[in-house]
């Protein structure tokens, strides 16, 4: 499979879309979270997870999934030791 579509109409290249998700999950948040904080830029976060950037600042916010952000903190300071 190749890693990018050709637009019909323009032959331009795109990216496909395998995951599209209306709703992250607590799970989907704590992911978001790691890769926040191992650097990875707020849209391309929103990109491999398949979401929208207002999804992600729910989560970032505190709106949503409450606990993720320190159960991230958990699972990078558990790679650090």
């Amino acid at each position: 499979m190749a890693d990018f579509e050709l637009h019909p109409i323009t032959g331009v290249k795109i990216n496909p879309v395998v995951i599209e998700r209306k709703a992250l999950s607590f799970d989907d948040a704590v992911t978001a979270f790691v890769m926040k904080m191992q650097g990875v830029k707020y849209n391309i976060i929103a990109q491999h997870l398949g979401t929208n950037t207002h999804r992600l600042g729910e989560v970032f916010r505190g709106e949503k999934h409450y606990g993720a952000k320190a159960k991230a903190d958990a699972l990078i300071s558990g790679l650090s030791h």
